[in-house]
Formats: structure tokens, C-alpha cells, sequence
């Protein structure tokens, strides 16, 4: 599945500044619009954080998924000359102690990976993760961070057209 099966919700989700095209966080989430995020923010640190302290669980749950889970995904940096940009990975296995899949946002920031390139990469590497179970998705901590900065209505609205849940995993 592409982005649009986690519709970017990332840094590629939506912008934390009113200079896009898109008129809302889910026009801009289905728009896959990369995010800048400062270096340093509290708000992405602590998703950071939230999401590799539940890793563990969500790793073990990706080795034998329920059958109502439809699509699992992790997130990781992708380096380029400075560059920075985050990428859903999805499918994803894990192989020799090491986890393989492909990216499944188009990049923006970087030009060293494209859509859909088989990448290689550790479990310290992880920085967020999700799955889609019963029309919820759950994880996807950065998403959370990202709409504490939109106004309330886009926020209700984002977590209805995705199901998404910031307050639980």
C-alpha cells in the first residue's frame, strides 16, 4: 500500500505553517505535503520518545499480527547532504537481525532513496510506528505531535477521517 494507506502522517502529514496550497491537515495529509519541524521540538521528541518505548510491543505484534490488522508501518530518517526527511516504511520484515521494506512516501527532501525502494535499516532507527486494526489506527505518535499545532476542528476532523487515537495506543 502507498502513502495515501497512512496518508503520510508524518512529517510529509501537514504543515505547521499556513504557507501550503492545501486548505486543511487532511487535504494537506492526502496532498502527502512534507512538514519542517524545528531541530529540538518538545512536542516531536516526546512522539520520538513514545514511540520507541512502545516499539518493543509493536514489533512483537508485527512478528504474528491478528487478522484484523490491515496494514503495519515504522517510520525512519533518511539522510541526504544535510538533509533530514522521515519515511514510512511499509512492508516491512525483519531478516538477520535487521528489518528490510520500502518506502512508502515520495521523498522530497533527500534524492538518495525514491518511492517504493527496498531500504535496510536497524530497529534503533525507528522513530515512530503504526497499524490500522477495526478501522483505527494506532501509534503514530509524530502525527499526534503534528496536530497540537492546528486548530481544533482540523484536529477532530483528521482524527475522524483516519481514526486515529493520540490519546491511547
Amino acid at each position: 500500500m502507498r502513502a495515501a494507506s497512512y496518508v503520510a502522517i508524518v512529517l510529509v502529514a501537514f504543515s505547521l505553517t499556513p504557507a501550503t496550497a492545501a486548505e486543511t491537515a487532511v487535504d494537506r495529509a492526502k496532498e502527502d505535503e512534507i512538514v519542517a519541524v524545528p531541530k529540538g521540538d518538545p512536542d516531536m521528541a516526546a512522539a520520538f520518545r513514545q514511540a520507541r518505548e512502545t516499539l518493543k510491543t509493536f514489533l512483537d505484534l508485527a512478528r504474528t499480527p491478528r487478522s484484523t490488522i490491515t496494514s503495519m508501518a515504522v517510520k525512519v530518517a533518511v539522510r541526504d547532504a544535510g538533509e533530514t526527511e522521515y519515511f514510512w516504511i511499509s512492508p516491512f520484515s525483519e531478516q538477520d537481525g535487521r528489518f528490510v521494506g520500502k518506502i512508502n512516501n515520495t521523498p522530497r527532501s533527500v534524492h538518495n532513496i525514491k518511492l517504493g525502494q527496498t531500504i535496510t535499516f536497524k530497529q534503533s532507527d525507528v522513530v515512530d510506528w503504526l497499524y490500522r486494526e477495526n478501522g483505527k489506527m494506532f501509534g503514530n505518535f509524530t502525527a499526534c505531535a503534528l496536530l497540537k499545532h492546528v486548530p481544533p476542528s482540523e484536529m477532530q476532523a483528521f482524527k475522524r477521517e483516519y481514526g486515529l487515537n493520540c490519546e491511547s495506543i
